[in-house]
């Protein structure tokens, strides 16, 4: 069965949020319970080649105080164009449920499934707090072109986090300040991440 995942249409994107080709994007939650009801499901391989729709990623910076979660894509991931590449970045798709909660926290339970579904939480730690940022949209390479990030931070109590596929990724944690050393290999979304909200 094709997947279905959640989009929206490009043209309700733009007339809630300043349009900006690559980068990230200040709006408030206000703005993204506004987009979310705009939304719709569609089947996802009909949209990976339809810049008319905006498909919705969120994605989570996972901080514990000033380090930070790196992943690097190995070529276990089904995305191709972005094998060995390295993101701060843990989410994806978004998919339909029976019963659809209010937009806010439909958005926050998607986060916790593909968090959940990616990470073990292990001795004692816990998520402390899930917080959105803004918006981050990549038009200038064709992986990005037909997805909109919702970036999020998630702070957790402890640095016992452990990837539950091995195969598709590893992670590390990074302190804030050595996070540069990786730049030339982060896929463009962390790099957005970086320059606009840690550098």
């Amino acid at each position: 069965m094709d997947e279905l995942v959640f989009a929206v249409p490009a043209a309700e994107v733009w007339s809630l949020l300043p349009y900006k080709e690559q980068g990230f994007i200040d709006g408030s939650s206000d703005v993204l319970k506004t987009l979310v009801r705009k939304g719709l499901f569609r089947k996802r391989k009909d949209l990976e080649e339809d810049p008319s729709c905006k498909q919705i990623i969120p994605y989570a910076v996972i901080s514990y105080k000033e380090s930070f979660l790196l992943f690097r894509r190995t070529s276990g991931q089904t995305e191709k164009r972005l094998h060995n590449m390295i993101t701060m970045g843990m989410g994806g798709h978004m998919n339909p449920r029976e019963v659809m909660e209010p937009a806010e926290q439909y958005l926050i339970d998607e986060l916790k499934r593909e968090f959940f579904e990616e990470l073990r939480l292990l001795k004692g730690c816990t998520i402390e707090n899930i917080d959105f940022i803004g918006f981050i949209n990549d038009e200038t390479i064709p992986v990005s072109r037909v997805h909109i990030g919702l970036l999020y931070n998630i702070s957790v109590s402890n640095k016992h986090l452990y990837v539950n596929e091995t195969d598709k990724m590893t992670a590390e944690w990074v302190a804030k300040n050595d996070l540069a050393e990786f730049y030339e290999d982060m896929e463009t979304w962390t790099k957005i991440v970086y320059d606009h909200n840690i550098r």
